[in-house]
């Protein structure tokens, strides 16, 4: 493989080549370019044959391609029919309309069926929802559909005993009774509400996911929690209604619907804001698009701008943070000095978060830390961020030669969203895959032992009585309600499928591989393309019409087994992970602190292992769409070649990737702080057209996110120019020697950013006595 000295070196000594003079182009690397890939790993070890030995200057891209990994592609295809056929079952068993709508005490489906006509739901006595038991039984009222939820306070019960006429006071409740007969309805006011065909009281309130809910009723002070809303006269029971009760009730039956008045106020700012929010991701796409339109002709400026904006980014966050801990530090509110976990889990945690000391000097020190690493990051690194910079500029000509291309990143995007859009429809049709299920609960602590037909029978003979939570049947119910009317058969879930856990596995699975599959697909089609562009000798006037095209029908007809087989190594690893956290969570309250640490050490080298397989998957990808050979072929040339050359690996590729991450960083923190001024009210000329906001920062939160995924997408295409260009670049090395017959097909510009010169006749002439 190399001289004498040593077995690792990339370029192997001619036993008669002349001694030629090698220039210095200004970086910290051996004048002699043959040991500039000299790695210094493993001495003894070749890492395979290089490709000096090849004997003609041709092109590596096979000109006549085969499909690879076959068995493979076989296999994601038998996958596919096997997800297919789960949704099949799914839809078959499941009705989505179960978990997207709600569902009232008797198991009608709001909106749907006969009840279509009533999309909300409407519980007639919040304040049994104050039972701890809601958290297992859901709230023990009637759950009504209704048509819209009520919009005033009023109280059927207490006017029909004021003496109001009757009609009157059913024509106001009729609309958020049960839907009975006619005839059932001409009972009296009291009837109704007795036999809980209508409810005692009802409260203006406001619909959210489909359930009635109260307007809020949060005072500027605890004493009037005491405020009586319902008065005892009007509700039938034995207590007044007040103010506190109904916070209370508001607040149990969050946690048994997973909702809280936070979520509920994030919720309604992105109500107020979506529109605002897609004109910001429009803007950031548009950001992005223009970034890297002039990275095409002003690489070397833009990437020093990325970088001088995040170095005033941050160190203006420092700035700001400092200032901040300043004015908190010398303040005098106890409020200040608490720690966060003194802080009550409120709506306005994060205003009080935001108060704290400890706050802003945790912000100040890792702001601070950051600040330091890049800026001796910079100082260390300036040389090799030169060249980063240079190869940048490479893979900017190759984009914009290739201008197509920034735009294909949407077709693999749209394909991985068809994934998940199926991934989801699929998942809510098994949870809703199951029987309804029902559950005894008696108001008032009842006991209904001793009324006629409040017993069942158990083991085909014993007859024992209900108790609290048993499970029950509305038919065979109906008796005991009848004799004891505190007695109810509560709808309360849906019984998940015995078959649920093992097809939501291959549902979850199948989400996994869908969306790495496409990804990878992504991956070779940009590799094929700038592969293509890299190994065309005249870039000027040979590179072929329609590059992308070409490369997205090898991808599709040659290599989608080996796009199945990579992204099936990611699933596996992502699947292991979440199987891992599964068990975490079932597993957390007997945790210890020795399977807290292992499983910890466990999630560490899974994370670990998958970004080495990530790493090796994108350049077996490279050398798949240049060679047409299979996966673990490609791997294997793949690593060889990148380990016979890991300082170029280390010091080079990882610095690019780190300059594309601070341009991708410079979108973020642009669309970011225009979000800040705009919803913060920092702009005068459009501060009374932003609506008011119960948390500004929600909106700019969803930006940011979004930014960064837009930017990501852009920029991924540069990564994958540059990963391939530096590919093909380290082949060119070991395949052509720059002599008149091996030229090498690296640009004259690349050749000087790695300091290899093109050796020609003239400066054989020059050398010689």
């Amino acid at each position: 493989m190399g001289n004498s000295n040593g077995k690792n070196r990339t370029h192997p000594v001619a036993d008669h080549e002349p001694d030629y003079a090698y220039k210095d182009y200004g970086y910290d690397y051996e004048y002699d370019q043959r040991n500039d890939y000299d790695s210094g790993w493993h001495p003894d070890k070749t890492y395979g044959e290089a490709y000096f030995h090849e004997h003609n200057n041709d092109s590596p891209l096979t000109k006549r391609r085969s499909c690879t990994d076959v068995l493979c592609l076989i296999l994601f295809l038998v996958f596919l029919g096997g997800w297919g056929a789960v949704a099949f079952l799914g839809i078959q068993g499941g009705d989505i309309s179960k978990v997207i709508y709600p569902t009232d005490s008797q198991g009608n489906i709001c909106g749907k069926g006969e009840m279509a006509d009533r999309q909300a739901l409407l519980m007639f006595d919040l304040t049994q929802c104050l039972n701890p038991a809601v958290l297992v039984t859901g709230c023990l009222t009637t759950h009504v559909c209704v048509n819209k939820c009520p919009d005033e306070n009023y109280s059927p019960l207490g006017e029909a005993k004021l003496g109001t006429n009757q009609q009157q006071i059913k024509e106001r409740m009729k609309p958020f009774c049960k839907p009975v007969s006619d005839e059932q309805f001409k009972q009296d006011v009291e009837t109704l509400v007795q036999k809980e065909i209508c409810p005692p009281w009802y409260l203006k309130s406001s619909e959210v996911l489909g359930r009635c809910f109260p307007v809020s009723m949060k005072a500027e002070d605890n004493d009037s929690n005491e405020e009586v809303v319902v008065k005892r006269i009007d509700t039938g029971g034995d207590h007044d209604i007040t103010k506190g009760e109904i916070e209370g009730s508001l607040y149990r039956l969050g946690a048994f619907l997973n909702i809280r008045q936070f979520g509920e106020r994030i919720f309604m700012d992105l109500k107020e804001t979506y529109w605002m929010i897609g004109l910001a991701l429009i803007g950031a796409c548009i950001l992005s698009f223009v970034w890297i339109v002039l990275m095409r002709f002003l690489a070397s400026f833009m990437v020093w701008v990325s970088i001088l904006t995040v170095f005033l980014g941050i160190g203006g966050l420092l700035g700001y943070s400092g200032y901040r801990l300043y004015f908190v530090w010398l303040s005098t509110d106890p409020e200040t000095h608490k720690n966060i976990f003194q802080l009550n889990w409120t709506p306005e945690i994060v205003d009080d978060f935001l108060k704290q000391r400890d706050t802003w000097m945790a912000f100040t020190i890792i702001l601070g830390i950051i600040f330091l690493v890049i800026v001796l990051l910079f100082l260390f690194l300036r040389q090799r961020i030169m060249i980063a910079i240079a190869l940048i500029e490479q893979g900017s000509k190759a984009v914009g030669q290739m201008f197509s291309s920034l735009f294909f990143p949407i077709i693999p995007f749209l394909l991985q969203l068809v994934v998940v859009g199926w991934f989801l429809v699929v998942a809510l049709y098994l949870a809703s895959w199951g029987e309804q299920e029902y559950r005894v609960a008696f108001k008032n602590d009842r006991d209904c032992s001793q009324f006629e037909g409040c017993s069942q029978t158990v083991n085909g003979s014993d007859s024992v009585p209900y108790q609290s939570n048993d499970t029950c049947t509305p038919e065979e119910f109906k008796p005991c309600i009848d004799s004891c009317p505190e007695a109810m058969c509560q709808f309360v879930k849906y019984t998940k499928n015995k078959d649920y856990s093992w097809m939501q596995f291959v549902n979850v699975f199948g989400l996994y591989w869908g969306v790495f599959f496409f990804s990878a697909f992504g991956e070779i089609v940009l590799a094929g393309v700038f592969s293509q562009w890299y190994w065309t000798f005249n870039k000027k006037t040979d590179l072929p019409d329609c590059s992308l095209g070409t490369a997205m029908w090898n991808a599709t007809v040659f290599h989608l087994g080996t796009i199945a087989f990579g992204s099936l190594l990611i699933a596996i690893i992502r699947m292991i992970r979440t199987m891992l956290e599964y068990v975490e969570r079932k597993c957390k309250r007997f945790n210890n602190d020795l399977t807290k640490c292992l499983i910890w050490c466990c999630k560490c080298c899974l994370w670990c292992l998958e970004k080495f397989m990530r790493f090796i998957n994108r350049n077996a990808y490279i050398m798949c769409a240049v060679k047409s050979t299979n996966f673990c072929k490609s791997a294997k040339e793949a690593f060889n070649l990148l380990m016979r050359n890991l300082v170029r690996v280390v010091v080079l590729d990882s610095v690019v990737d780190f300059l594309l991450f601070l341009g991708k960083l410079v979108i973020v923190l642009l669309t970011g702080v225009a979000s800040y001024m705009t919803f913060s009210g920092q702009i005068p000329e459009i501060k009374d057209d932003i609506p008011s906001l119960n948390y500004f920062f929600t909106p700019i939160v969803f930006i940011v996110i979004g930014s960064y995924f837009i930017a990501s997408a852009f920029f991924g295409v540069y990564n994958m120019a540059v990963d391939t260009l530096f590919l093909c670049f380290l082949e060119d090395l070991e395949r052509n020697d720059g002599s008149v017959e091996k030229p090498y097909y690296m640009s004259k510009s690349l050749k000087k950013i790695l300091g290899k010169m093109e050796k020609s006749v003239n400066e054989s002439r020059h050398r010689s006595p």
